[in-house]
């Protein structure tokens, strides 16, 4: 199935700027749309809580590759918050520097690994696919990243396989 999706800026903060990756013809962003999935009141909150806490650090400080566990391929900056041993709720991003971040979805943890999970897996890999298809992107030149900013064509799209 060909999925086509954007990159859009969420928030800018001082030291980091917040992406995420927008769906054709959907309302909401995947950031959103993750945590449409946890409402107020939900027996995950004290793990939603967790991420909100480091998205409110990485947003003070910048996305240090420290606040991020690897998720994906090597060197291809898809990582998960939170790195907290113990939470079972998963989100999903690639970092492209200490100032720029785009988050993807994500969700609850229901294997051992995201390659396993139905659920956490076509999160990641596009992801994956993203962070390729930037890294193209910048060799050409029909993607540039200004400091916090990345300027150029953000629209992509992929063959999901299922």
């Amino acid at each position: 199935m060909k999925q086509e999706y954007s990159i859009e800026l969420l928030e800018e903060y001082e030291k980091v700027n917040f992406y995420s990756i927008r769906m054709k013809g959907a309302e909401l962003t995947e950031l959103e749309s993750f945590f449409e999935k946890f409402p107020e009141g939900c027996e995950y909150d004290a793990e939603v809580d967790v991420i909100i806490s480091w998205l409110d650090h990485i947003a003070e400080r910048g996305a240090l590759a420290r606040y991020f566990r690897p998720e994906g391929r090597y060197g291809d900056g898809v990582g998960v918050i939170p790195i907290d041993v113990g939470n079972k709720i998963r989100l999903y991003c690639l970092r492209l520097s200490d100032k720029i971040l785009i988050f993807g979805n994500g969700g609850v943890k229901d294997a051992k690994r995201w390659e396993e999970s139905e659920a956490l897996a076509p999160y990641v890999k596009m992801l994956i696919d993203t962070s390729r298809f930037i890294s193209s992107r910048i060799k050409d030149g029909t993607i540039v990243v200004i400091d916090k900013e990345i300027v150029g064509n953000l629209n992509f799209s992929r063959n999901d396989e299922k």
